[in-house]
């Protein structure tokens, strides 16, 4: 009876999904401006009309109701509503916000996957009234191919998909049911999909299955952002490898490959995470490129110390056309139980600088110690 609930919910809110498994929204409406951020803002100018601004996230899990323990749940205080109190002066004033869902949408206890090492075993299951949120937040979409999302099988994707759906939220990533979104700003029709490594999920290893997408996105779309969930993680790979990586027994993609073959095929904007930790950027083509934004709100069971602490909050704007005009890299620490918070010393922006300048030295994109972008 539980699994038939859940199909059913699924079933109905993502009732939009048409034969390319595309959840479609259409709100064309431009969000209402707040005021700016510690660390400051992208400057206005007269051609804010004619560019599209974005922001981006990595890892999102705002707590956990597994394992369940004698020291109490693995939930912050108030239902999460102020995890993202700093990050909602960049989220709300942007035209589109969207970052990776590390976990499932589930009340109940569900079915989750075998433990192999309890000393590395990690699942994520997140009440659904969490989503509030997401929407309080200003989230427009939300990608779900990641390891985490078949943490409890088909009725935590199930209900993650709902939840989302009900909620106003795009899910993207999950092949043959929600790959993609289409959402519509400033009269532009701009299509996202998310990417990742595992079973049920947009294959992060296949340049066709990525070059398809794109492309049945490019025929409808004005602007196409790409997400991916792929490469090695912890500190050890901070480096892009530029070769195939694999982690835990699992290939986890040529990510310098596949987003550069993303642009090739026609996106516009490719951000990636899955490592925990922050990777370089670099502009390819006159596009920006994130290969790992890292961890963004992950108040428990994941490490927060060092480099896995960081948090970066890509603000990007391009232009009718797809090409990069100008951002900046916000950065914030994560703090246990509190979500993240904006860091005076821009950690997260001059790591990123360095590992840019290391990895991509070609690379016209310049990166200030305050997180500016530029060319």
């Amino acid at each position: 009876m539980r699994l038939f609930f859940y199909i059913s919910l699924a079933v109905f809110f993502c009732a939009c999904s048409n034969s390319k498994a595309r959840a479609v929204a259409e709100a064309d409406s431009i969000k209402n401006p707040v005021k700016a951020d510690t660390a400051g803002e992208i400057p206005a100018t007269e051609a804010d009309t004619m560019t599209v601004s974005f922001a981006f996230m990595g890892d999102i899990m705002m707590g956990t109701t597994f394992p369940d323990s004698i020291h109490g749940t693995h939930l912050p205080a108030d239902g999460g509503r102020h995890l993202f109190d700093d990050a909602r002066t960049v989220t709300e004033r942007v035209d589109v916000a969207g970052g990776n869902l590390e976990g499932s949408f589930l009340d109940g206890p569900g079915r989750r996957r075998p433990m192999r090492n309890p000393k590395t075993y990690y699942v994520f299951r997140m009440p659904t009234a969490y989503v509030d949120n997401l929407v309080d937040a200003g989230f427009d979409f939300m990608g779900i191919a990641n390891n985490h999302i078949n943490d409890f099988g088909q009725p935590g994707r199930l209900s993650t998909m709902a939840t989302l759906r009900k909620a106003g939220i795009p899910a993207v990533g999950l092949k043959g049911s929600c790959e993609t979104a289409v959402i519509t700003r400033k009269g532009l029709r701009i299509g996202v999909t998310q990417f990742g490594h595992g079973g049920n999920n947009l294959d992060v290893t296949s340049l066709a299955e990525l070059r398809r997408v794109v492309k049945e996105l490019k025929q409808e779309c004005d602007l196409v952002v790409v997400s991916f969930h792929g490469g090695a993680e912890g500190a050890a790979y901070l480096h892009v490898a530029g070769k195939p990586e694999t982690y835990v027994g699992e290939r986890r993609g040529n990510v310098r490959e596949f987003a550069r073959a993303a642009i090739d095929a026609g996106a516009d904007i490719v951000f990636g995470h899955g490592p925990h930790v922050p990777r370089a950027a670099e502009l390819y083509k006159d596009h920006i490129i994130f290969y790992s934004l890292g961890n963004f709100c992950t108040p428990y069971r994941m490490g927060l110390t060092g480099v896995s602490g960081y948090a970066p909050l890509a603000e990007v704007r391009v232009d009718r056309s797809g090409k990069f005009v100008d951002g900046k890299i916000h950065s914030l620490l994560q703090q246990r139980g509190r979500g993240p918070r904006f860091d005076k010393n821009n950690s997260a922006a001059k790591l990123i600088k360095k590992l840019s300048k290391e990895d991509f030295p070609e690379s016209p994109l310049k990166i200030a110690d305050d997180g500016t972008l530029s060319r």
